[in-house]
């Protein structure tokens, strides 16, 4: 066998394919992470019932936010847990756009449906020093902050985050689309199935041959690989 690598083409062909396995080796890593999480069904929602607190005549706490690319303000309103225990912060719903709309308390239903109740901590970036309590406005989540605005001294730092959201168009309130809530867990949402993983690190790993069977046909078109041959 005669073999005469091209030495620039070889040494960009091994870069090459060191970085599409190490893409192929990270897929699947992520395919078994998550295979592994749903055998454990690790599923933190539930169907909750929380009772609004409408004796407050404030106005919800909104949020910046983004879900699907596009800008939101999430509402959220006090109430309680089966209606017993301290108060706490619930999503009621998002507006899109960036012109936040005020929500008043009084006069909300309550909600039942699936969701997760935990302990979000206060964000401290700096978009939350641009925070405008006067005006119920947030740039980064802070339960204790929020409630206090809303007159609560003594309640539970945790929020109640549905699963689905209700997003209302700012500039049509009439038009309403229901999303997957990003917010729903404290790390977010992958929204990515295992499977997916798996058919990405398919695709790396079959660039990675495909590529090698570039180089050794560049290689024999160019005479500088022959099989059986001679010098």
């Amino acid at each position: 066998m005669i073999f005469k690598p091209m030495p620039l083409l070889t040494v960009l062909t091994i870069a090459s394919l060191v970085i599409l396995v190490l893409l192929g080796n990270w897929q699947y890593e992520r395919y078994s992470e998550k295979k592994a999480q749903g055998q454990v069904e690790n599923d933190p929602f539930e169907t909750m019932n929380v009772e609004i607190d409408t004796s407050n005549d404030g106005f919800a706490q909104q949020v910046y936010g983004i879900v699907d690319g596009e800008a939101i303000w999430r509402r959220y309103v006090p109430g309680r847990i089966d209606g017993e225990g301290p108060v706490v912060l619930l999503l009621w719903d998002a507006v899109a756009g960036t012109d936040p709309v005020p929500l008043q308390i009084s006069g909300l239903g309550n909600f039942e449906g699936r969701a997760n109740a935990f302990e979000r901590p206060a964000q401290t970036n700096g978009l939350a020093g641009s925070s405008n309590p006067q005006r119920d406005l947030w740039y980064g989540f802070n339960a204790g902050l929020m409630l206090n605005n809303l007159g609560y001294s003594s309640a539970d730092s945790r929020v109640v985050e549905p699963d689905k959201m209700r997003v209302v168009l700012g500039a049509d309130m009439s038009r309403v689309r229901t999303a997957e809530n990003p917010y729903a867990t404290l790390t977010g949402r992958d929204p990515l199935p295992p499977e997916r993983h798996f058919g990405y690190a398919l695709t790396w790993w079959g660039m990675a041959l495909g590529l090698i069977g570039v180089y050794i046909a560049f290689h024999r078109s160019q005479g500088r690989l022959r099989f059986g041959g001679s010098s």
